[in-house]
């Protein structure tokens, strides 16, 4: 029995499930003595239930031409209507017989069936919809693929008459389909692909028509208008299909949650899939065209399973799968070559293509399979996506060497090095890296470098020791070295971190100028016709910037952006980004043949405006393409951070504009002044984007006095710079461009402090764990560089909290004082928390005694997931104190029920009684974890926070429920385990289980950052109090 995905099989299935939870209970009781009331009224009201449904059923199926849902139905109703004859049956032997063992049993089937006979139909009625919905899909795409044959403008037209009502209802159907969705990233996936549809559809009528024009009169920019068709009915085809894959999702996917490859691997696959029968269809047509859709087809299949290969598990299978690539890349080739040379129809074009083919089904088997077993693998033990998801699976692993998730943390620090040197190595053509700041960067990059060596040494020694019986002198070691570790892992991230903003405040500073400079060679302001040589040296700067913006996007999803949906639209922006760039590229250079036609004396060509309009059109979309994924960029950095980096830039400008002054340099004031500018105004945007996330009064009207009063600041400075170009050599010039400028830094100095510290650094082993006896000598025996020697860790307060109503330890920020390397690692903490928020807790801050403290169970094995994902969720909250914290309190609790449905499930202990007990517990418990995440989330401020906890919490509360239904159903066959039902029932548990783990765990990381942000009056409290990490080996000294 699968879990429901949709409200309303939800709201079908849950009453149901209570019922047959209480037969069960009902007849457990029984077994102690307890006596059973009479059964006959409830019995009777399930049969007319029964009853309406299997009326319903068949009505659906005599009215429906879906043979699937005509085959698969009438099993099912078969089954629900046996299962009510079954709990008649035991009805009236219970009459005759209160003890009858055989109405036991018939109770049993009966109620089984009932609950698992439901939920077929409900499944096998909602497939029959999704089919419906798919189809109006694939009634989609055929049209888009009559688009080659729309040849004239009256095609156009009868293309445009079928395309418009199909596109409607299939929008329509998607749209409800997606607020009927329990599963959120699966309904943001659909969202997303209809959006960009709407998006995509007035283009691409656009490019037909000019396609039309250009070809009907043998006009200049035929090819680039042909191209220009072909990519946007490429691009609508591949969210169809993407739209397609969503509507078939019907599981929750751990990898929506939990970071890892899994996401990547999927929409890497639907891309491959999307385009392999257009690829099979090329290499079996010696007439298709040269650089048609096909041959560009297979070229990304190619490159789909090429990335397939880098997010391979294993050295062996990414070389196999990068081999196949090559020869067929060397295949299309030679067969490209053959149809150039017009030999296409020849027995070595054939055996070329024969050959491909075999290939492809050969690549495509390896892809599937990769597929098939990133699915099966247990999602606590896979790698996260992103670099932070990285350090944190590294940090759990800190926390307890020995424990189970040893080999994934091993894993995350060894592709966190990887990721971290990968990051420094891509080389930014950013102010921020210029010879006046390359000292200090070149130190910093070099710093980071050594301690990427570092972790890789202390991670390879520190797992060997852990593969080792323990003993005192490997337990100190171990600890030695865990310390050593996590203070290397702190280094390198708070790098890398500066170097993202760096990047990001460089890139993204100019974001439409290189744009703006190629439409106006393309279409002179001045009515003169257009340069080629100008065009074709404005377009190079274009596609470098669109690579940039990509190549920064790419990296800010893939170090910092912890929210996946935001973290996958970035990168599906990110990829899509520069193709749209070159056909924004294609449609200016039609422009400009198009002018240079009209301009050698011939009267103006009747396409020039709508190549011109097109050109418009396909600007527009870049751009809002672009600030979209700035939007997304700008919030994977911190607001502060940025800031500053911005700062320092516009200093830098400002000694550039005294020298350009001092040697009567004009261009070099234009363009010092207008970067000055632009990093104002790109300041002035954050800060009014930090302003709308937030609903504390306080914080806004702060944020907007600083906003108001550098805004006025801006145009001064613009204005006194153009006086200064007009009269470099005054004197009284340069004194006014000086003034106006040194109030819009001091402007910039108020948004900075406005906005506040930097918030929610990452977590950090050192913090939560301190040895009684331990000399912190031998562990910065550990630390190679000498920066991280010196490194100082401290709690910054927020501003916005106030003490009374809040007490929450925030994660440490690394900053770099100059201490001496051989004094202790300092952790200074803010005078009102020392005594509540200090590492080393007092005996009674630390000796948490609750029952939901303990967590007595072995640590799991390889075949024990449940297990698994319970004491993951344990090592999570054991990080913190119970204390004046329910939601830790409640996870801990939680983690205990689960390890004890793992050792239920495995039939270690327990009844169905038990099973049902533990089941309506952790959905209890569930509940607990929405009720508190909610009320955290409605005194939150900041709303993209808010947001995201919310969804986490109904998303808790969803799962809690599918539990404990899998979970009665799972009673039901405790005493028929090892059937077909049962194992497909249990690997659905285990999987919700872990599903659940990683989205309370998720919730956890979003209410501590939440817990900073809360409003000034609320009177809400959570305190968040890190724990002293003891462990036997600590206790033993």
């Amino acid at each position: 029995m699968s879990p429901f995905h949709t409200k309303s099989i939800e709201r079908i299935l849950s009453p149901v499930a209570q019922q047959v939870s209480k037969l069960i209970l009902l007849f457990e009781d029984a077994g102690v003595g307890t006596e059973i009331p009479d059964l006959e009224n409830r019995v009777s009201v399930v049969k007319n239930a029964v009853d309406n449904l299997i009326k319903v059923g068949y009505d659906t199926i005599s009215a429906s031409d879906d043979k699937f849902l005509r085959r698969d139905m009438p099993p099912s109703l078969k089954r629900v209507e046996d299962a009510s004859f079954y709990l008649q049956e035991a009805v009236f032997l219970l009459q005759k017989d209160s003890g009858s063992a055989a109405a036991r049993r018939k109770l049993i089937e009966g109620s089984r069936g009932i609950l698992q006979g439901t939920s077929a139909v409900l499944l096998t009625f909602d497939m029959s919809e999704v089919r419906k919905i798919i189809g109006r899909c694939r009634a989609v795409l055929n049209v888009l693929a009559s688009s080659d044959d729309v040849d004239s403008l009256t095609q156009l037209a009868e293309f445009v008459k079928r395309l418009t009502p199909c596109m409607a209802d299939m929008i329509k159907e998607v749209d409800n389909r997606q607020e009927e969705l329990t599963i959120q990233s699966h309904a943001a996936l659909l969202r997303r692909g209809i959006e960009q549809l709407k998006r995509l559809t007035p283009i691409l009528i656009s490019s037909l028509k000019l396609h039309i024009n250009t070809f009907q009169n043998g006009l200049p920019g035929a090819a680039e208008c042909r191209a220009n068709r072909d990519f946007l009915v490429s691009e609508m085809s591949d969210e169809i299909q993407e739209i397609i894959r969503g509507l078939q999702l019907t599981e929750s996917d751990a990898s929506e949650l939990f970071d890892d490859d899994l996401a990547a691997l999927h929409v890497t696959k639907a891309t491959f899939d999307s385009r392999l029968q257009f690829a099979d269809e090329w290499l079996r047509n010696p007439c298709s065209a040269v650089d048609s859709a096909g041959e560009k087809a297979l070229q990304q299949v190619v490159n789909s399973a090429q990335r397939l290969a880098d997010l391979a598990g294993s050295n062996e299978e990414r070389d196999t799968i990068r081999n196949l690539c090559g020869e067929i890349q060397r295949l299309a080739q030679s067969m490209g070559d053959c149809k150039r040379r017009s030999v296409g129809g020849g027995s070595a074009f054939h055996h070329l293509g024969t050959t491909c083919g075999v290939k492809l089904a050969e690549l495509s088997k390896l892809c599937s399979e990769l597929i098939r077993r990133g699915d099966r693998h247990n999602p606590v033990f896979r790698l996260a996506r992103t670099l932070e998801g990285k350090l944190v699976q590294a940090q759990r692993w800190l926390v307890d060497p020995r424990g189970p998730q040893r080999q994934v943390g091993l894993e995350a620090c060894r592709s966190l090095i990887h990721g971290a040197r990968k990051l420094m190595d891509s080389k930014m053509n950013t102010t921020t890296n210029d010879a006046a700041n390359g000292d200090a960067v070149k130190l910093a990059e070099d710093g980071c470098k050594e301690a990427c060596e570092h972790v890789e040494r202390a991670a390879d020694r520190l797992y060997a020791i852990t593969t080792q019986p323990e003993t005192p002198e490997s337990f100190a070691a171990q600890h030695d070295l865990s310390l050593a570790i996590s203070r290397s892992l702190a280094y390198i991230w708070q790098t890398l971190q500066q170097h993202l903003v760096n990047c990001v405040a460089e890139t993204y500073t100019d974001l439409v100028g290189p744009l703006r400079q190629l439409a106006e060679t393309a279409c002179p302001s001045s009515g003169c016709v257009p340069n080629e040589a100008e065009f074709n040296e404005k377009m190079k700067a274009f596609l470098s910037q669109c690579t940039q913006l990509s190549t920064t996007a790419d990296l800010a999803a893939t170090a910092s952006l912890s929210d996946v949906w935001r973290a996958d639209a970035l990168r599906c922006l990110a990829s899509q980004l520069p193709e749209l760039g070159a056909q924004v590229v294609l449609a200016g250079r039609a422009v400009v043949l198009s002018a240079l036609a009209a301009g050698d004396g011939s009267s103006r060509l009747p396409h020039t405006q709508a190549t011109v309009d097109h050109f418009a059109l396909m600007r527009q979309h870049w751009t809002d393409s672009a600030e979209r994924m700035r939007a997304l960029v700008d919030e994977a950095v911190d607001a502060n951070a940025f800031i500053v980096a911005q700062e320092a830039c516009m200093i830098k400008d400002a000694d550039q504009t005294e020298r350009s002054i001092q040697d009567a340099y004009t261009t070099g004031v234009v363009e010092a002044t207008t970067s000055i500018a632009r990093r104002a105004n790109r300041v002035l945007q954050l800060a009014t984007r930090e302003a709308d996330n937030s609903e504390d009064p306080l914080y806004v009207d702060r944020m907007n006095d600083a906003v108001k009063q550098l805004r006025s600041t801006i145009t001064p400075m613009v204005n006194e710079a153009k006086g200064l170009v007009t009269e470099i050599r005054d004197p009284r010039m340069h004194e006014r461009w000086r003034s106006s400028n040194r109030n819009l830094l001091a402007a910039v100095g108020l948004v900075k402090q406005a906005v506040g510290p930097s918030d929610l650094p990452n977590s950090f082993y050192h913090q939560h764990y301190q040895q009684p006896n331990s000399t912190v000598k031998d562990s910065f025996a550990e630390i190679p560089v000498k920066e991280m020697r010196a490194m100082g860790l401290r709690n910054h307060r927020y501003p916005t909290v106030p003490t009374n109503s809040v007490q929450c330890v925030s994660r440490h920020q690394i900053q770099a004082p100059s201490l001496n390397p051989r004094q202790p690692l300092a952790v200074a903490v803010n005078d009102h928390f020392r005594n509540t928020a200090s590492p080393v807790m007092s005996k009674t801050d630390v000796s948490d005694t609750d029952a939901e403290e303990e967590f007595d169970f072995p640590p799991p094995e390889e075949n024990q997931p449940i297990m698994a994902a319970a004491h993951a969720l344990h090592h999570e909250a054991r990080l913190w104190s119970s204390r004046d914290n329910e939601l830790i309190s409640t996870t801990k609790r939680m983690a205990a029920l689960m390890a004890q449905l793992s050792q239920i499930v495995r039939g270690e202990y327990g009844t169905k009684k038990d099973l049902i007990n533990v089941a309506m517990a952790i959905a209890g418990a569930s509940l607990d974890v929405n009720r508190c995440a909610k009320a955290l989330a409605k005194e939150c401020t900041d709303l993209r926070i808010r947001s995201n906890l919310l969804h986490l919490s109904e998303r808790i509360l969803t799962i809690g429920n599918q539990l404990r239904i899998l979970s009665t159903v799972k009673a039901t066959m405790l005493e028929s385990q090892g059937s077909n039902e049962d194992r497909e029932n249990t690997e659905s548990l285990v999987g919700n289980a872990q599903n659940l783990m990683q989205s309370v765990i998720e919730a956890l990381h979003v209410a501590s950052g939440a817990s900073i942000k809360i409003r000034v009056d609320s009177g809400y409290k959570i305190s968040w109090r890190p724990r002293m990490i003891m462990t036997n080996a600590t206790a033993a000294h």
